[in-house]
C-alpha cells in the first residue's frame, strides 16, 4: 500500500474552504447592498411624489382659481397639498403609497418607511414652477437656488441620497 504525504491540504479541502467563505462573503454583501437598496427605493418613491404634487398643479382647471399644489416635510412625516397653507386639513390629498405608512391625515410616517428627511416645504404653480413660499400669485417666492432634500436610513446619518428640484424648471433629480 502506497502512503500518500500529509503536508498540505487536499483538492476538496480547499474547494470546500473556498465555498463558504463565497457564501459568507454573500450574506454579508447582502445585507451592505439591502439597506442602500431600501433608501434608493424610498428615494425613488419621495421623488414620485414631488413629480405627482407638480403634475397635479400642472393639470390644475385654471378656471378654478389658485393651483398650487405642494409637498410639506416637518421632519417626521410628510405630505400633499394644495393651496397655499400645507397644514389646512381640508387641503391635504393621500400620496399613491402603501397605507400602512399613512396615518389618518393622508401624512406619510418616515419611520416607519425606515427612512428620515430633512424639513421642507415646496409649492408648484400650474407651469410647475416650484416655490418656497406662495401666498397668492403675485407675493411668492421662487426658489433661488437647487433645493436639496437629504434622505438617510432612519436613525443614521450615512449612506445618504439627495434629492433636488431646479429652479425655474422645476426638473426633479
Amino acid at each position: 500500500m502506497h502512503m500518500r504525504s500529509r503536508r498540505g491540504f487536499s483538492l476538496l479541502e480547499v474547494i470546500t474552504v473556498l465555498i463558504i467563505i463565497g457564501i459568507l462573503m454573500a450574506i454579508v454583501a447582502y445585507r451592505t447592498n439591502d439597506s442602500s437598496y431600501r433608501l434608493n427605493s424610498q428615494a425613488g418613491v419621495v421623488t414620485g411624489h414631488i413629480r405627482y404634487a407638480q403634475t397635479q398643479a400642472m393639470n390644475a382647471n385654471p378656471s378654478a382659481g389658485l393651483n398650487v399644489w405642494g409637498i410639506k416635510c416637518d421632519g417626521t412625516r410628510y405630505w400633499l397639498f394644495r393651496g397655499t397653507n400645507p397644514y389646512d386639513v381640508n387641503n391635504i390629498f393621500p400620496l399613491f403609497d402603501d397605507p400602512k405608512y399613512e396615518e389618518a391625515n393622508h401624512k406619510l410616517v418616515l419611520s416607519s418607511k425606515g427612512i428620515s428627511m430633512s424639513s421642507f416645504t415646496v409649492f408648484f404653480d400650474d407651469r410647475g414652477i416650484p416655490y418656497s413660499a406662495y401666498t397668492d400669485a403675485t407675493t411668492n417666492t421662487p426658489l433661488s437656488a437647487p433645493l436639496a432634500i437629504t434622505i438617510t436610513p432612519d436613525g443614521s446619518a450615512s449612506p445618504s441620497r439627495t434629492i433636488s428640484i431646479i429652479p425655474e424648471t422645476g426638473f426633479v433629480q
